[in-house]
């Protein structure tokens, strides 16, 4: 019986004496990627991604304790992010069971393309396009003049979520094996690409905000500078996540290194909107703590009713006192509760 490797072209004999030097590992005789790059890198996110999942979980229970009184509308979207976390984690775990456990040393069920590695990409996407609506709505809340950009990132929203949804049915359909799945990583990769520069738009847009509403004095410019990078740190590592998703889905089709920087990038999503939910108190504490009266830039009317011109644009110079301090700091630390 002979074995023919697709790497060297070289033939073994099952009763062959084989120099030591030369690899005898199944993935090389086959031609397939090693295991270290297929299951051993979703290991290594699925790891990650359950330990991720626990902060998840610890910071869904801190939010309904403490914002019991936020709209319906956040609830829900907070409640259907976390079923779909659970979900998401519990389809990982079933796919570590089945090529860890139950499939292992087994051929060729070690490579077969099971239901459940085959439904993390449909899953994924959804969970991450769920996340980009809480960013998008924040955006369209905080004024007319940045609602075009809200137009742009819901339509890469809704256009990855075609593509996930399309490898998902590409999977189910016409993937037999894992290295089948080669041949549907660039619909993968499209679909990262586009949540990464949906992350790119919408945190640009409210650092963007934000940097408006300086006042050029020390002490309201420190919590400025604050929140600035409060939003950029929530949606770095979630682009980077994207990013490393959709470079190792181009370069390495056939490994599944991409899935691995998915699983993590689901988790930090999730993570990065109920942190920015919970961190609401503690950053309206700190503009009570410390503004008596500012003047903030911003393009909402002025709770006067009556908006200024200012070089053709609707700017309001708003004078506050404590109360409106936590008003403004609700509006830019979460515009879903500007009541």
């Amino acid at each position: 019986m002979f074995v023919t490797s697709n790497l060297n072209g070289t033939s073994y004999h099952a009763g062959a004496s084989i120099a030591p030097s030369e690899d005898l590992s199944l993935p090389a005789a086959l031609g397939i990627p090693s295991i270290n790059t297929t299951i051993g890198a979703v290991y290594i996110g699925v790891v990650i991604g359950t330990a991720l999942f626990g902060l998840t979980v610890h910071q869904a229970y801190r939010y309904y304790r403490t914002y019991t009184d936020d709209h319906l509308y956040i609830k829900s979207l907070v409640t259907t992010i976390i079923v779909l976390e659970t979900f998401h984690s519990v389809l990982w775990s079933v796919v570590g069971y089945h090529y860890l456990i139950t499939e292992a040393f087994q051929f060729p069920g070690i490579i077969e393309g099971h239901w459940s590695v085959k439904m993390t990409v449909t899953e994924t996407t959804v969970l991450i396009v769920a996340c980009g609506c809480f960013y998008s709505r924040r955006v369209y809340l905080v004024g007319p003049n940045y609602r075009w950009l809200v137009v742009i990132a819901v339509t890469f929203m809704v256009v990855a979520l075609g593509f996930g949804f399309a490898a998902g049915v590409e999977a189910f359909t016409s993937t037999q094996y894992i290295t089948d799945f080669a041949h549907i990583s660039w619909l993968v990769s499209i679909a990262y690409g586009l949540a990464a520069v949906t992350d790119v738009i919408l945190t640009g847009a409210l650092v963007f905000v934000l940097l408006r509403s300086r006042t050029f004095t020390r002490r309201s410019d420190s919590v400025i500078y604050t929140l600035i990078i409060y939003t950029i740190n929530t949606g770095l590592l979630t682009s980077i996540m994207s990013v490393a998703a959709f470079i190792f889905a181009l370069i390495l089709p056939g490994n599944m290194i991409y899935a691995a920087f998915s699983v993590i990038g689901a988790k930090l999503c999730a993570n990065s909107v109920l942190a920015v939910l919970n961190s609401r108190k503690a950053v309206r504490d700190r503009f009570v703590d410390d503004f008596t009266s500012i003047d903030i830039r911003t393009d909402l009317p002025s709770y006067s009713g009556q908006p200024h011109q200012n070089g053709g644009n609707m700017i309001s110079m708003v004078r506050v006192s404590p109360a409106q301090v936590r008003r403004i700091a609700l509006i830019k630390t979460d515009s879903w509760d500007y009541r």
